[in-house]
């Protein structure tokens, strides 16, 4: 990829929430350019694997990562979420990469949260329930919100309501995407997808196993 092109690429994925371009190249190649864009834009930060880039392919429940969000919904719709929202803060940025789109069409979702119509009175409510953020040991309290507005901690895999606040809280942001209008993004391969993981919600429609989807990720702190 020509370095104007992605420089632009970045500009507007900082300026909108997400950018999309498209490459060639076999899985190797298309790994190795998202892990330049990565290194672009900030340190790696690790998934469960541990591993700068991560090869995702549909998990049934009983295979997946017990606290990960395939080990609640297998290959039914994955639920709009920021990644790595079990941290004291999610990562920054997230890339991704096809490497095979499959043999069924299973897009991927996006929703500027900002976008949600939230009011003054939801918004401050998401700053002060507490919730609780579900991380085996290491589980602490939080909030969504946090009083900055820099990113929304949501992911129905591991927060979890303690009282009623946080309960209308989760309800209310479930109304609002659940109603929202998300751009649909359906995979050709090497389709590149930069996602702003502070800004944009994402989510999977469902997928069926042994349909050689498969996606390459890395992720970036800021």
């Amino acid at each position: 990829m020509e370095v104007v092109a992605l420089l632009r690429s970045i500009e507007e994925m900082k300026r909108t929430g997400w950018a999309k371009f498209h490459v060639g190249g076999n899985e190797a190649e298309i790994v190795e350019v998202i892990k330049g864009i990565g290194a672009q834009l900030g340190p790696f930060a690790r998934g469960r694997t541990k591993s700068v880039a991560e090869v995702l392919l549909p998990q049934e429940r009983h295979n997946a990562h017990p606290r990960s969000l395939s080990a609640r919904f297998g290959t039914g719709q994955l639920p709009f979420h920021a990644e790595l929202s079990h941290r004291s803060k999610p990562c920054r940025y997230l890339v991704l990469g096809c490497v095979d789109p499959g043999t069924s069409i299973s897009a991927t979702l996006l929703i500027d949260w900002h976008r949600l119509g939230l009011t003054e009175q939801e918004v401050e409510l998401l700053e002060s329930a507490p919730v609780l953020v579900r991380t085996g040991r290491r589980s602490f309290y939080s909030t969504m919100l946090p009083r900055s507005h820099e990113y929304l901690r949501f992911d129905p895999g591991c927060i979890q309501a303690v009282d009623a606040r946080g309960n209308v809280a989760l309800s209310i942001l479930e109304e609002r995407i659940g109603s929202a209008m998300p751009y649909r993004h359906d995979w050709r391969k090497g389709d590149i997808l930069l996602i702003d993981n502070w800004r944009v919600l994402h989510g999977r429609e469902a997928t069926e196993m042994n349909t050689n989807r498969k996606l390459a990720r890395v992720l970036i702190d800021g």
